[in-house]
């Protein structure tokens, strides 16, 4: 007979640590991706201090770093999406958490932007 413990951490590696890893990376993507665009607003919303590479406009400079965050986001949200389509659940459940996705992205752009304005 084996030990409680042993069943319990073959479920956890088998189960619950795949589904853990899947999320703290998600997480990680979205907060580098909104850093970065919230880095981009806060470039082309206001005159740095310092020249970016001599005579660049910094509202340029600022919306292309911009779009680069976005499509950090984009890529991560797709990958998000493609890996909840392989996964059975309804279609209700997959569209609250894109919904979600989106919200929380919004939500930590507006969050960074207001702790840089401070």
């Amino acid at each position: 007979m084996a030990a409680p413990g042993t069943n319990w951490l073959a479920f956890y590696g088998e189960k619950i640590e795949p589904v853990f890893k899947e999320i703290v990376s998600h997480v990680e993507k979205i907060i580098i991706g909104t850093l970065i665009v919230s880095a981009g607003a806060h470039v082309s919303s206001t005159a740095p201090s310092i020249q970016l590479f001599g005579y660049l406009r910094h509202s340029l400079v600022g919306r292309g770093v911009m779009l680069i965050g976005i499509v950090i986001l984009l890529l991560n949200f797709i990958d998000g999406l493609y890996k909840l389509a392989k996964v059975n659940w309804h279609l209700a459940w997959q569209i609250v958490m894109s919904v979600f996705y989106i919200a929380l992205s919004v939500r930590m752009i507006q969050l960074i932007l207001a702790f840089r304005g401070e």
